[in-house]
């Protein structure tokens, strides 16, 4: 194990983040020291968070905010000429199997043969064993919180991105929706681009309260939000260990069409 391997693999790791949380912010880079990887890192940069007036038509001001987040780091890093950039929401979390296979995990990435590449998704089962830690994947599953781009797909991505924030809500090819269901639909419109996803999933979303909806009532209250809390750090710590399945709302999102090891042995 060589810890922070991975994270050197990226020209720049990019951290989706709201100045007023400032508790994700002091939780992740707890998370990030833990796997190799400080915060403050040349590499390391936390964008300016959009703040648009209104919904716009997505399902709220802060999906829309998130979705310009996303798509904006994808531009940029493009147009700095960069190789790859590692998208991280600031409530990422990762597994011990993360950190004890990162020098797997970074050897498999040395190639470009890569376009996206998913250590945080929804698939909790049905993933095959690969020695790299890697699957190529066609399929649909959901979360973008922890995900790579290569420069190759780069500007078809963000290109695909900004026409869908033109489309009407529930157009075949995409409209106003969350940034996860967008990638899911690139994937079904690009079957050609190369999606890797870490097998098993290495990173979940943390057990907090969302950024991008109203809190619901029992995490306003003081004594019920403490017992969330506290269940929520159960859960978390249960799923770094591997006892534990998390999905978006408990549940498995994946629809697996195909999943072979890679890099092809």
């Amino acid at each position: 194990m060589v810890k922070g391997a991975v994270f050197r693999c990226f020209d720049r790791i990019a951290i989706i983040h709201l100045p007023e949380r400032e508790d994700r912010l002091r939780e992740l880079t707890t998370e990030l020291e833990f796997v190799g990887l400080d915060i403050k890192d040349r590499r390391v940069e936390i964008p300016q968070a959009p703040r648009p007036s209104s919904p716009e038509g997505f399902p709220s001001r802060g999906v829309y905010g998130n979705f310009l987040s996303h798509l904006g780091i994808i531009r940029q890093a493009y147009e700095d000429g960069l190789r790859s950039v590692l998208v991280l929401e600031d409530d990422a979390i990762f597994s011990h199997e993360f950190s004890r296979r990162q020098s797997e995990l970074a050897s498999a990435l040395s190639s470009d043969a890569w376009d996206v590449l998913f250590l945080g998704h929804s698939v909790s089962r049905g993933l095959p064993f690969s020695k790299s830690g890697l699957v190529r994947y066609s399929g649909d599953f959901l979360w973008a919180h922890c995900y790579a781009v290569n420069r190759r797909i780069m500007p078809h991505l963000a290109e695909y991105l900004e026409e869908t924030i033109d489309r009407p809500v529930g157009h075949p090819l995409g409209g106003k929706m969350y940034i996860d269901a967008a990638h899911t639909l690139f994937r079904r419109l690009n079957p050609d681009a190369v999606c890797l996803l870490s097998s098993p999933c290495m990173s979940v979303q943390r057990g907090s309260p969302s950024s991008l909806n109203s809190r619901r009532w029992y995490e306003k209250m003081r004594l019920t939000s403490a017992l969330v809390q506290s269940g929520r750090k159960g859960r978390d710590e249960l799923w770094r260990r591997g006892l534990l399945r998390v999905g978006p709302k408990g549940v498995d999102t994946a629809a697996i069409k195909s999943a072979v090891s890679w890099p092809v042995e």
